[in-house]
């Protein structure tokens, strides 16, 4: 495997997990009875930041001169705006974001080179550093509820990348969160419905499950 599709698979695992960190619509877990739920590590305020693909370096740029042209413009329609802009750029002006995008991936991957993580555990008697034992998820185990932004994500999904076709995964990742940010108050209650009848799902589940 190169290096390019190594670090193309640890940035998609990246977005993923930036993206959780980040939204406060994180996906809520019923604590199984009788079970002891993980504990999500810290984020590392160290860890180098990731890098950005041509798309949102452009957009990054672009969007304050977009909502200054059109102060009446809706704020998922922002997005859509520099799609269609960056889609259209000339060969010339595309070549120089995708150099830009391409110096920072550079950046990222050598600052990553370098850095070391945080142990996860520094009580061993040798000193060597361990990550504690994964325990084995029980394949008969309930499926676990959803939030109402990971509901909404399922279903917008499919939708993001054919209105975005040159977005990246994580790019398409912080699309939807800003969709779904920007619901308006009965179209949030609708996933904050969903969302809550799953729970109650979920937690009738575990009940049998726990008491078989």
């Amino acid at each position: 495997m190169s290096s390019d599709d190594e670090s193309s698979g640890s940035y998609e695992s990246d977005v993923a997990e930036e993206l959780a960190d980040e939204s406060s619509e994180e996906e809520e877990v019923v604590k199984p009875v009788k079970r002891k739920a993980p504990t999500k590590p810290k984020k590392d305020p160290n860890r180098p930041k990731r890098n950005m693909s041509a798309f949102f370096l452009y957009s990054n740029a672009n969007r304050p001169r977009i909502k200054q042209e059109n102060p009446e413009i809706a704020f998922g329609q922002v997005a859509k705006v520099l799609s269609v802009e960056f889609k259209a750029l000339p060969a010339k002006e595309r070549t120089k974001w995708d150099k830009k995008a391409g110096k920072d991936k550079e950046r990222y991957l050598e600052e990553m080179k370098h850095y070391v993580p945080p142990s996860e555990d520094s009580d061993s008697d040798d000193g060597v550093k361990r990550k504690p034992a994964k325990r084995k998820k029980d394949p008969n185990a309930p499926k676990r509820n959803q939030s109402a932004f990971f509901l909404y994500s399922g279903k917008a999904r499919p939708q993001v990348k054919v209105d975005y076709p040159e977005a990246t995964f994580g790019d398409i990742a912080k699309i939807i969160s800003q969709q779904f940010k920007a619901l308006n108050q009965k179209e949030r209650a609708k996933f904050d419905k969903l969302a809550a009848e799953d729970k109650v799902r979920y937690q009738a589940a575990m009940e049998e499950y726990n008491g078989r």
